[in-house]
C-alpha cells in the first residue's frame, strides 16, 4: 500500500551542553569547542599538557588538560561514555561535564538541573554539520473520504507555526517552520533562554538523514564502529573500513546481481 509521508513538526538535531563550571576531565570533543571558545585558556592548559606529557605514564591511556573558565590546568582522568540513554541523566546529576546530545532533551535538562549551563553547535575541524532526524506522519491511500479529511485537518492543525513553537518549548526539538520562530512565544522563550535557538541555527550545516534499506543495523553499524573511535580502540580508517564491510553485508540482499 502506498502512502503518503509528511515530515513530523519536530527535527531532532544534536547540541553539545556543557556546565559552565570547570570540566572535571573533557572528551576530545569538549576540548576542541572549548578551544574554539577559549583560545588563550586551551593554548595554556595545552602548553602544561605537554611538558608534563613525557612524565605521565597515563597520558596515552587517555589522560587530557582540564581546561576552565579560570584558566588553570590540571591532568584528569577521562571518561568517554558512549550511551546516549544516561547522557541528560548524568548531566543532571553532574556526573559529566560535557555531553553530545539531541536537541529535544533540552527542556528536560533545563527544568532540571541545579547549575547554569551553555549550549553550542557541534564542534567542526574542516566543516561543520548536523543530524536530524525525526518522526513521520502517514496518510494511507486505504483510507475512506471522511478519514482522509480528519487526517487532513489534523495535520494541518499539528504543523501549524502555534504548535510547532509549543512543542519545541515543551520538549526542545527543532521546530522545522521558520515561522514557528516568529510567533510570540517562541521569541519570548528564546528571549528568556537563548541557548534555544542554538540548534535552529546549526540547521544551516544540517545533512539528510541516512535513508537505506534496513536503515537501522546499517545505522549501527556505523555508531559502533564510530563508538570505538571515540574511545581510542580502532583508528578512523580502520573503522570506517569495517563499517563500510558490516553495511556492504546488510545491503547485498537487496543489491540487483
Amino acid at each position: 500500500m502506498r502512502r503518503l509521508r509528511l515530515s513530523l513538526l519536530a527535527a531532532a538535531g544534536g547540541v553539545a551542553l556543557a556546565a559552565t563550571l570547570p570540566a572535571h576531565g573533557q572528551s576530545l570533543v569538549a576540548l576542541y569547542e572549548s578551544a574554539r571558545a577559549f583560545d588563550a585558556t586551551y593554548q595554556g592548559a595545552r602548553a602544561q599538557y605537554e611538558a608534563t606529557n613525557a612524565r605521565a605514564a597515563q597520558a596515552k591511556a587517555g589522560l587530557l588538560p582540564q581546561v576552565g573558565l579560570q584558566a588553570a590546568a590540571s591532568r584528569t582522568e577521562a571518561r568517554i561514555r558512549t550511551d546516549q540513554g544516561t547522557g541528560p541523566r548524568d548531566f543532571i546529576e553532574g556526573k559529566v561535564a560535557m555531553i553530545w546530545h539531541t536537541t529535544g532533551n533540552l527542556t528536560n535538562i533545563k527544568n532540571n538541573v541545579k547549575f547554569p549551563f551553555g549550549v553550542s553547535m557541534l564542534p567542526a575541524h574542516q566543516r561543520r554539520g548536523s543530524p536530524t532526524g525525526g518522526g513521520n506522519f502517514h496518510l494511507f491511500k486505504g483510507a475512506n473520504p471522511a478519514q482522509q479529511a480528519a487526517s487532513l485537518r489534523f495535520l494541518r492543525w499539528v504543523t501549524s507555526p502555534e504548535r510547532a513553537a509549543a512543542w519545541s518549548i515543551a520538549t526542545g526539538y527543532v521546530a522545522p517552520r521558520p515561522d514557528a520562530w516568529e510567533t510570540p512565544a517562541m521569541k519570548d522563550y528564546v528571549a528568556g533562554f537563548p541557548q534555544a535557538a542554538v540548534a535552529r541555527d546549526q540547521l544551516a550545516y544540517a545533512v539528510p538523514e541516512l535513508s537505506t534499506h534496513d536503515n537501522q543495523r546499517v545505522a549501527q553499524a556505523l555508531t559502533d564502529e564510530l563508538q570505538s573511535v571515540l574511545t581510542g580502540k580502532k583508528q578512523p580508517k580502520d573503522a570506517l573500513d569495517t563499517a563500510q564491510a558490516n553495511a556492504t553485508r546488510l545491503l547485498k540482499p537487496f543489491q540487483k546481481s
